[in-house]
């Protein structure tokens, strides 16, 4: 339980002794290079991603025009 009252002379306030669940502590943050590295990296696979997504959706296409030609 977390004490939310303000202070009160001689007697002890409940502290928060067991952390709730769920409850991660914070991260030490990053160095601005480390940072940079992991956002490069994250728009490397995008691209990649993005890239790969339209060559296969531009094969399927392809495929499907093949399929229906050949039973016109």
């Amino acid at each position: 339980m977390v004490y939310l009252n303000g202070p009160h002379r001689g007697v002890s306030r409940a502290r928060l002794h067991d952390p709730p669940p769920g409850y991660r502590p914070p991260r030490p943050r990053l160095p601005l290079k480390e940072r940079r590295r992991k956002a490069r990296r994250d728009y490397i696979l995008m691209r990649v991603a993005s890239v790969v997504l339209v060559l296969t959706a531009g094969a399927f296409v392809v495929i499907m025009l093949m399929i229906i030609a050949m039973n016109i």
